[in-house]
């Protein structure tokens, strides 16, 4: 009688330990990485837009919807960021709970070249933003299964204990650079919460969408910006052509200095990938930004 006991428990154990992971899809590199942060081994992350891709203008695949056909939770990162996202669902015939992960975000909020109101979505480049991320995915893993409730919470508390040490750090990298010197060049307008949160100003030739256009006017005014204001810190995006910030650097007489991650995390598979994680990006972007001002 005994060991029959021992064996149903040991069975029941089994069940409980093999219970099939919660299938998530997130929109983008970066999302997925705070939400693998937070739902650990239990949950089965996957993100729709490769680190090699634009998420401002990402064309979805036939493979996107098979894969969000099967997602049992899907989070966006909202404010305007993922245009594509609506005709994708509509095509894979999701009908879960989409998960907005910047909903406690106060948003920057602007007016387009048509006059429009416009979120700037990238929030996430301000740490205490994303621990307000942390905060939204956490709730959603654990309405979607509550039995792993506490391994969430756990993790959710390390995590931003993790975030805690990063925004400090972040801080204390600044601390010798007067408001004055904190300008930096960038593909376009995609670091305006970094700055915001740390005190840098930064300067791009195109707004918050990679597919808009420069004018004439908005690069020359940056060349004299960078010539009068003795900008050294100039910056391409990972994933943006370097052609125009290369000719701009170079009619402004100065070099351009490295690479900052904006929209997508590096990609894993590469030997020397500096931002494979969200804490990673923002030590290499910092790290880079800090040589910048030095130079």
């Amino acid at each position: 009688m005994l060991y029959r006991l021992i064996i149903c428990l040991s069975l029941i154990s089994s069940a409980f330990c093999n219970a099939p992971k919660l299938k998530v899809v997130a929109t983008f590199s970066i999302l997925g990485d705070l939400i693998r942060q937070v739902g650990g081994v239990d949950v089965e992350v996957n993100f729709i837009v490769p680190e090699s891709a634009d998420p401002h203008v990402y064309q979805p695949t036939p493979q996107d919807a098979a894969m969000l056909a099967k997602a049992e939770l899907v989070f966006i990162n909202g404010l305007d960021f993922e245009g594509w996202l609506e005709r994708l669902i509509a095509n894979s015939g999701y009908t879960g709970e989409v998960i907005t992960a910047s909903a406690k975000v106060k948003p920057r909020i602007l007016v387009n070249s048509k006059g429009e109101t416009v979120d700037d979505p990238h929030a996430w480049h301000c740490v205490k933003n994303a621990m307000l991320y942390v905060e939204c995915i956490a709730d959603a893993l654990i309405a979607a299964r509550p039995s792993l409730k506490d391994k969430i919470l756990k993790n959710k508390e390390t995590y931003l204990n993790e975030l805690i040490k990063l925004e400090e750090w972040v801080q204390a990298q600044y601390q010798r650079f007067p408001a004055a010197r904190r300008l930096v060049v960038t593909t376009h307008d995609a670091f305006w919460y970094y700055g915001d949160a740390y005190n840098i100003t930064f300067l791009s030739p195109v707004g918050i969408s990679t597919d808009a256009e420069p004018s004439a006017a908005a690069v020359a005014n940056l060349i004299k910006d960078i010539r009068t204001k003795n900008i050294r810190a100039v910056f391409i995006e990972s994933l943006s052509s370097r052609k125009l910030i290369v000719e701009i650097a170079a009619e402004a007489g100065v070099n351009v200095d490295g690479t900052l991650y904006a929209d997508s995390l590096s990609a894993s598979h590469q030997t020397a990938s500096p931002a494979q994680s969200y804490v990673a990006m923002i030590r290499h972007n910092t790290q880079e930004i800090v040589k910048g001002l030095d130079s």
